[in-house]
């Protein structure tokens, strides 16, 4: 892809910052306790091949992600939220030095925050775009436009104010850009399903599509005692 817009700083309209300020309210996330670890583990269905995907989350971006295929683990994050970065190589086994930028970059995809929690840092900006009805639900739509990021459509659901659905158009800043082979673009996604996990509601039950292919995310979460060796050790 290429940047068609360069610099921004974040812009929000007063509703849009209504409908995705109530859904971050309901996560929650900032209130899960500063005692506890959050962990999730993840099946990721992609026709008829199955990746484990398991995720340990402490407050102050401490964050560990690692994936399985087979029984094998075959690539995995780092970070303690300060100044140890590691990422795992399934060549030599072990856990090597990166960068903070390498790691918030590869992090973006396994953050079980969602990308909205994350939106100030990227200088995006989101507008509200009324609401549509779909399956009998009634939806607020925002329209996300952010650097170096295909334009997307986030849908809340009025009643619950929960985010179900996720459009990608194949624009950036409203220009047409092409959608190169092995590109990240979704067309959609839906979220199915929440849970509650201690104070916070987190996705349980996800699917995408993309290049035609459907991938189908099923969670399971709990909270366990803060455990900071977990990020402080490979």
């Amino acid at each position: 892809m290429t940047a068609h817009a360069q610099n921004h700083a974040f812009v929000i309209d007063d509703t849009a910052q209504y409908v995705v300020d109530r859904y971050l309210r309901l996560m929650a996330i900032d209130e899960l306790p500063e005692d506890s670890l959050l962990v999730l583990e993840t099946t990721v269905t992609m026709g008829g091949d199955t990746t484990l995907m398991r995720r340990w989350y402490q407050p102050h971006g401490m964050m560990r992600v690692e994936l399985f295929h087979g029984g094998e683990r075959y690539d995995g994050f780092i970070t303690n939220g300060d100044k140890r970065h590691r990422r795992y190589s399934r060549r030599s086994g072990s856990w090597d030095a990166t960068s903070a930028d390498d790691i918030t970059d590869l992090l973006r995809g396994y953050d079980f925050r969602g990308p909205l929690y994350r939106w100030r840092e990227k200088g995006a900006t989101l507008t509200w775009n009324g609401t549509t009805v779909v399956d009998g639900h009634t939806l607020q739509v925002v329209k996300v436009v952010c650097p170096k990021m295909f334009d997307r459509y986030y849908l809340f659901d009025i009643s619950t104010g929960l985010l179900t659905l996720i459009y990608e158009t194949d624009r950036e800043d409203d220009i047409p850009t092409e959608i190169s082979p092995g590109s990240s673009h979704i067309e959609w996604k839906i979220l199915h399903e929440y849970l509650p996990v201690g104070p916070a509601l987190l996705p349980s039950l996800e699917s995408f599509m993309r290049s035609g292919t459907l991938t189908v995310l099923s969670t399971t979460m709990h909270l366990e005692p803060r455990n900071d060796e977990l990020f402080n050790k490979d």
